[in-house]
């Protein structure tokens, strides 16, 4: 699965959000800001999001940022994932090395 997912980062038109703060805003625009529902996601509490949204956080700890990052990419472009999986069900497949 984990080289499906590098397979997939691969043909996005755009880089995902690296800082974690653009990474919690993102996530906070695609659960229709519900700060409950993304520390739940992630496994952190609802006041650390809070935090990072308003810029207090910068840089978290390793294991909410496998989370965030985790979380991200696999919301991120969505149309342009299924469009690729689209191609290669119909095509030769994708090869994963």
């Amino acid at each position: 699965m984990d080289a499906l997912a590098r397979a997939e980062r691969r043909v996005f038109t755009r880089p995902a959000p690296k800082s974690a703060n653009a990474q919690v805003k993102f996530l906070l625009t695609q659960m229709e800001e519900s700060a409950r529902s993304l520390a739940e996601c992630v496994g952190t509490s609802t006041r650390t999001i809070e935090r990072y949204r308003a810029g207090k956080l910068k840089k978290p700890q390793k294991r909410l940022q496998a989370a965030l990052v985790e979380a991200t990419e696999s919301e991120w472009q969505p149309q342009v994932r299924a469009r690729a999986r689209e191609q290669a069900s119909t095509s030769n497949g994708m090869m994963v090395e």
